[in-house]
């Protein structure tokens, strides 16, 4: 068990201990100068005698921060932000508190530094290896500061060369990774020039603890009527309200920070209770990045009992009452929700290439007896009943055989039902033996038909929502009827559309590194006529996928060939088969179609 110590007087301790003693030759801070040097940036900070330094770096944007020990910040000007040279984009210095002043430079990139005292200076070394760059300095008291690019070069240089030699006895001190706050801090406010601390603490009354961090970070915190207990806990090298907010979570405390700067702490049941009676206020939060029916749902799931949300079209905006803590909430929500997203634009091409090569070729044979049978498949025939050489019949139609009852006759036909379809070639002879007639018929067919069909659908659409795009025909397709029991049709018949043509449907999702994750489905369709009752026949090709593709990438996402050949062959049975002249009693056909598609899609990332 500790003994008992004065609050305050244990408060001080710890601050002691915490900070340098300030020096007693201590004095003003008169000016600042940047100068180059090689692969280096040199500040040097202009102060009356010596005086002792801390320093540390933060992150976001990238700062190295650097404060003077019992000095006075005795120059007019504090910020300036049109540096930009040595990797320094902006300075900023103040009297941080009663005894010490704080030089904050903002910097392009974390680096490297390393920092020495002499009297009269303070000097930064920063590893940039940014090359050359004009000098830059502000200087003079409050009644005649200024800013020159080129003012105290050669001072600033006789200075700088004073202290080259300590250069090689100086490690490099890299930037320490930014720290993150305690899950489910919330309620105050971060100091981010917080110094780490280290205080240790046995059997401690809360309240005393409570005090203790209000003299370190010099916070005004206000322990509730329910807050008691002891705590026992050794904080190491931490900024204090990373270790303040990590002793109330351990004891079922939190902590809410009002306008006025005061920190209140209380129960967890306590700030339950209080939220139930406190006043409610009304609030509207803009969506800039989005439609506020988006944001609704997560707004709603912070809210409390008492709490309700409402929107307002016309502003975009989202109409929150509630208590102020869980307005904060909101804010915090909304600000990590509502972010400009970038737009991605996605390029498509679809090539279908349909071709054809069709090949035919028959010999047809008919033979007619004038005075006897006739099949007139092929041509139309007639008979001489009186053998002068002349028809007697009338010729009759094609299709109508004619039989004849005396003597000896006879007519065959040769391949005539095997035809080529509107031939290209046709050959006719005749052979006449007596009363015996000989047609032949000869054709043949080739033929090639080439469809190459491309369509390039784009479209633009914001990151992670979905877009589609058609171009085509919707076609009305007739349903089923409504029938009852005794199968009578009532009503009119369902109509259904059936979209065909060019369709591109694609969710795209911007990943780290700007690739582009896709969900994405591609169709190019048609419709024929079908075939009896059916109606219509739809001719599909479709493509669906998911892709991961960098920025401005082509993949193609579909492939596909599909190749189909058909061959016939008919003929007089025993002749069809013969070596070298089985063609000349045989019909032949050879139909070969080749389909190829192919998808490529291209994605680009827009920003604003």
């Amino acid at each position: 068990m500790m003994p008992f110590v004065a609050p305050r007087a244990m408060a001080l301790a710890v601050w002691l201990a915490m900070v340098p003693p300030m020096a007693p030759d201590a004095g003003d801070v008169t000016g600042i100068q940047i100068l180059p040097a090689p692969e280096r940036t040199e500040l040097l900070i202009q102060v009356q005698g010596e005086v002792e330094t801390r320093d540390f770096t933060m992150e976001g944007p990238h700062r190295l921060v650097v404060d003077i020990l019992g000095a006075r910040f005795a120059m007019e000007g504090s910020q300036f932000p049109a540096v930009e040279r040595g990797g320094i984009r902006v300075v900023r210095a103040s009297q941080y508190s009663d005894d010490v002043v704080r030089v904050v430079l903002e910097l392009d990139e974390p680096v490297g530094h390393s920092l020495i005292t002499g009297d009269g200076f303070v000097r930064v070394t920063l590893d940039t290896r940014t090359g050359s760059f004009e000098p830059w300095s502000v200087e003079g008291a409050a009644d005649q500061a200024r800013t020159r690019p080129d003012a105290g070069r050669e001072r600033a240089s006789a200075q700088a060369a004073a202290v080259d030699g300590n250069d090689r006895a100086l490690a490099d001190v890299a930037a320490p990774a930014p720290r993150q706050r305690p899950a489910g801090w919330s309620g105050v406010q971060a100091d981010e020039f917080a110094s780490p601390i280290s205080v240790s603490f046995t059997d401690t009354p809360m309240r005393d603890v409570l005090f203790t961090f209000s003299e370190l970070s010099g916070r005004s915190i206000v322990p509730g009527a329910g807050v008691t207990g002891n705590v026992s806990a050794d904080i190491r090298d931490q900024p204090w309200d990373v270790a303040l907010q990590t002793i109330l979570e351990s004891h079922g405390l939190a902590a809410r920070e009002y306008d006025s700067g005061i920190i209140r702490v209380d129960r967890l049941q306590d700030l339950s209770e209080r939220a139930e009676v406190e006043q409610l206020v009304t609030r509207a939060f803009r969506v800039n990045y989005g439609g506020v029916e988006d944001y609704r749902p997560s707004v709603e799931s912070l809210l409390s009992q008492r709490g309700r949300v409402s929107v307002s079209t016309s502003t975009n905006s989202l109409v929150v009452t509630d208590v102020p803590g869980v307005l904060e909430a909101v804010a915090e929500l909304l600000d990590g929700l509502d972010l400009q997203t970038p737009e991605v634009s996605i390029s498509a091409k679809i090539i279908f290439v349909n071709r054809t090569d069709l090949a035919e070729f028959g010999v047809i044979y008919d033979l007619k007896d004038t005075q006897g049978n006739q099949l007139n498949v092929l041509l139309p025939g007639g008979q001489d009943l009186d053998g002068d050489g002349n028809i007697d019949i009338p010729l009759p139609t094609s299709d109508e055989p004619v039989v004849g009852l005396r003597g000896s006759s006879i007519a065959a036909l040769g391949n005539a039902r095997d035809r080529v379809t509107q031939p290209s070639l046709q050959l006719l002879t005749s052979l006449v033996m007596g009363r015996m007639t000989l047609l032949t018929f000869v054709e043949a067919l080739e033929s090639v038909q080439l469809s190459d069909i491309q369509a390039a659908p784009q479209v633009t659409v914001l990151d992670n929502r979905p877009a589609r795009i058609q171009v085509g025909e919707r076609t009305p397709v007739l349903g089923a009827q409504q029938a009852e029991q005794d199968q009578l049709f009532i009503g009119a018949p369902q109509v259904e559309f059936v979209e065909t043509g060019i369709i591109l449907e694609v969710t795209p999702t911007v990943t780290a590194g700007d690739m582009i994750f896709m969900d994405l489905r591609a169709e190019r369709s048609g419709v024929e006529e079908g075939v009896g009752q059916l109606g219509f026949r739809f001719n599909t090709q479709e493509a669906q996928t998911q892709v991961l593709v960098d920025d401005g990438e082509t993949v193609v996402i579909g492939g596909l060939t599909v190749t189909e050949l058909v061959e016939g062959r008919s003929g007089i049975p025993v002749l069809m088969n013969l070596p070298y002249l089985g063609r000349l009693f045989s019909f032949t056909s050879e139909s070969r179609t080749q389909q190829d598609l192919i998808i490529l899609v291209t994605p680009q990332i827009t920003r604003r």
